[in-house]
């Protein structure tokens, strides 16, 4: 067993405990801001609502921030890993580099951070080489849903479920169950067609990804369960091209102002689906720049800004992402995806299946994928219908 005075050691087995990441920002004597990055924040108490931050001693902004009487903690997000390299290393200029506001107390305030605490200094205890700044909770907010920046083992990352399956969302409850019994079938049809299988729902107006089998095509080794799209033409028409109401609604969504054409356009896209029976998109320069941000979304976070971002390129999607002639495409298009919807007992749509199709994958090349989806979406829908989880090896 090792000394616990050895520096280096304590400091490797205490990194394996991961922490947050959060900016304790105040405002100086001189007017201007100042700030500091800790690991080492924590509640203290709920009554009274008390909060503390534990800066080294040799800190030069510590003092300061105390001195000031008070202070305000933005904690950040996966996607703020440069703010917080900024407040680290660019001295006293780390606000030029830096966009913030200011709090209700007056307090810099970062842009984009996941919640911030404003506090008046309460106590400070000496700690060995550390102090202990306990501040009295004034007014504090929660700014988004984004996953937060995390501090392990020396370097930085964000927080990511392991699990396959969306989880601990309540709106996300009766989905969850449809796909315990779309699970085994999903697996089976990733392993036989060798590409990702993906189980997504309308949940109000947007599209959730609730499940994946299999590896993805494009050798992504991040997961995309639980990725929210906005559920706006033309995406997710298998989900709504069965129901009057979500089909109308769906529509309603389109861009402002896009006029009669369109409004057409996407009755005609519907009457597609409808007859084909599934959805199928091709790659195209708008589909691209739409999967590319989203996966930045994904890996750093979701911000109000990427959000409008998102919702800005559906709304660049055109038609063609459903195309009318599949036989008349082009050698140069390629097939992206092909989608099944999936009913319950009352024959509604309540999730669709969706193939990530390899690159280079053209019309020709459609039926190899199309036929053991469509089996599979039709033994999801047997399972549901009798409410039981059917052995896949069983059901054929």
């Amino acid at each position: 067993m090792a000394d616990p005075r050895d520096p280096q050691h304590f400091r490797k087995v205490l990194g394996h405990f991961p922490t947050g990441v959060a900016a304790v920002t105040s405002i100086g004597e001189d007017g201007g801001p100042m700030g500091m990055i800790v690991g080492s924040f924590t509640s203290v108490s709920l009554d009274p609502p008390l909060v503390a931050f534990l800066p080294a001693k040799q800190s030069s902004t510590a003092p300061r921030i105390v001195g000031s009487g008070r202070f305000l903690v933005n904690v950040l997000g996966a996607h703020q890993e440069l703010v917080c390299r900024t407040f680290t290393t660019a001295g006293d200029r780390k606000f030029e580099f830096v966009r913030w506001t200011r709090s209700p107390g007056g307090l810099p305030l970062v842009d984009d951070a996941l919640a911030w605490i404003e506090c008046d200094v309460e106590a400070v205890h000496e700690a060995g080489d550390h102090d202990i700044v306990v501040g009295r909770v004034r007014a504090l907010d929660a700014g988004g849903s984004a996953p937060p920046l995390v501090f392990f083992q020396g370097g930085y990352g964000r927080f990511a479920s392991l699990s396959l399956a969306a989880v601990g969302e309540p709106d996300l409850v009766d989905q969850l169950r449809l796909v315990d019994v779309a699970r085994p079938f999903m697996e089976e049809l990733a392993a036989l067609t060798e590409v990702e299988c993906l189980a997504s729902s309308a949940i109000g107006e947007e599209s959730v990804l609730l499940a994946t089998a299999g590896t993805p095509v494009d050798g992504r080794r991040y997961s995309r369960v639980g990725q929210r799209l906005p559920l706006d033409p033309p995406l997710g028409a298998a989900l709504v091209a069965w129901s009057t109401a979500a089909s109308s609604a769906w529509k309603a969504r389109a861009n402002a102002g896009s006029g009669p054409d369109r409004a057409d356009e996407l009755d005609q896209l519907l009457a597609r689906v409808r007859s084909r029976g599934w959805s199928v998109t091709t790659w195209s320069d708008d589909l691209r720049a739409l999967e590319t941000t989203v996966d930045d979304t994904l890996r750093h976070g979701v911000t109000p800004r990427a959000r409008c971002t998102v919702r800005e390129l559906v709304g660049q999607l055109t038609t063609e992402h459903e195309p009318a002639d599949l036989d008349g495409l082009g050698r140069e298009h390629r097939l992206r995806s092909v989608t099944m919807p999936v009913r319950d007992g009352r024959d509604e749509v309540v999730l669709q299946l969706t193939l990530r199709l390899p690159s280079g994958t053209g019309p020709a090349d459609l039926g190899r994928f199309l036929v053991p989806l469509r089996r599979t979406a039709e033994r999801v829908s047997e399972a549901l219908a009798s409410s039981l989880t059917i052995d896949p090896g069983t059901a054929r």
